[in-house]
């Protein structure tokens, strides 16, 4: 068995797509942390939001209509490597795609 990685896909609080992060980064762009405070202990987080505009032209399947954000982040980054590899998810070829 062999396994080859022929296409990448990202959706990051920079935004999303391999191309258009990867310029941002290249001109020193970074991510902007917030503070979030847990309601009950008082603990303070810092985290990086992955804005909204980084889910335009996400897949719109039935599916993942009620999946979570992150299973939804993954869906889109995972179709931008397919694209990027040259599959085409059509009904053949989604039967013997895996995405991971």
């Amino acid at each position: 068995m062999s396994l080859a990685i022929a296409g990448m896909g990202w959706v990051t609080p920079l935004g999303s797509g391999v191309g258009p992060v990867w310029e941002r980064l290249l001109k020193g762009d970074e991510a902007q942390a917030e503070k979030i405070t847990e309601q009950f202990s008082n603990q303070c987080y810092s985290v990086f939001r992955v804005p909204e505009s980084a889910m335009t032209g996400a897949p719109s399947h039935p599916r993942l209509r009620r999946a979570s954000v992150i299973s939804r982040f993954a869906a889109a980054a995972g179709l931008e490597a397919l694209q990027a590899a040259g599959v085409k998810v059509d009904s053949p070829s989604a039967e013997r795609t895996l995405q991971f």
